[in-house]
């Protein structure tokens, strides 16, 4: 199997849908293999930077890594803001950079950097495949740490002559990832301190954009009825109430006509969290 076939193979293990980039001439044998694929689309952007917002803000909502792709040089160095805002935002984010070739080059230095070095203060994880043998446990290792907490961007670069190698490698099974449980006593600490507060403020940042904390934290505040503040990365959360939520509503005022915080029962507040 040619390697970059067995990438686009492990890329569709791990249940990818799009890939977003910017074509190049290094990465012409991933691309020849992903217009095979039936099961992942090619969204061409007119930038790379354009291309890592979107993989890092379709990781943001959905949970699952998003995939951008460039090519070497100027194209992997367009991806760095987008790194970066996803591996500070906790988005899961997976970019696929490509390389002359590493074993046999004829361009001297020609638009060569060390990608991989350049990308390690701002991934969890950075990597060049310097064999296809490696393929389906490094794409399954990026992909474990893009998405487990604390969610972020990962990089794999796939040289020109990597791509065009052959193995008798297979994907590896994508494995199913927890998020952590908080401790018992911290959770049981927090309660006793929001019920002992006389005026609480909940701020909420970044981490309320994912599907799954946005979901707990407005039956939180529906229950509790703390008001709260949100930062910049968060405003979309006031925003986005449930159905009949009135969390909206109890936005607005600080605190109740009284001027005092209605505090919650011992019992609703254990059972919220």
């Amino acid at each position: 199997m040619k390697a970059s076939d067995l990438f686009i193979q492990c890329l569709e293990e791990e249940g990818v849908e799009y890939i977003f980039g910017v074509p190049g001439e290094e990465n012409l044998d991933f691309l020849d293999s992903l217009s095979r694929s039936s099961k992942i689309r090619l969204i061409l952007t007119r930038h790379e930077q354009g291309a890592g917002f979107m993989a890092s803000t379709y990781g943001r909502h959905t949970g699952k890594a998003g995939v951008c792709l460039a090519t070497l040089g100027p194209g992997a160095t367009n991806l760095v803001t987008a790194a970066a805002y996803a591996q500070l935002g906790g988005m899961p984010m997976m970019m696929i950079t490509g390389q002359k070739p590493i074993k046999t080059s004829k361009q001297g230095r020609f638009q060569i950097l060390d990608v991989v070095d350049m990308m390690r203060p701002i991934t969890k994880y950075t990597h060049q495949l310097a064999s296809a043998d490696n393929i389906p446990s490094r794409v399954r290792e990026a992909f474990r740490l893009a998405e487990e907490e604390k969610p972020g961007a990962v990089h794999l670069e796939l040289p020109e002559d990597i791509a065009d190698e052959h193995t008798d490698s297979l994907p590896l099974k994508a494995s199913l990832h927890r998020r952590p449980a908080a401790d018992e006593k911290a959770v049981r600490a927090a309660v006793e301190r929001i019920e002992q507060a006389r005026s609480p403020v909940l701020v909420i940042g970044a981490g309320a954009n994912r599907k799954m904390t946005s979901r707990m934290l407005h039956q939180f505040v529906e229950k509790t009825g703390i008001p709260f503040v949100t930062t910049s990365s968060a405003r979309a959360f006031s925003t986005r109430p449930r159905p009949n939520s009135s969390v909206a509503r109890r936005f607005r005022p600080a605190t109740s006509s009284t001027g005092r915080w209605n505090r919650p029962t011992s019992s609703s507040m254990s059972a919220t969290t």
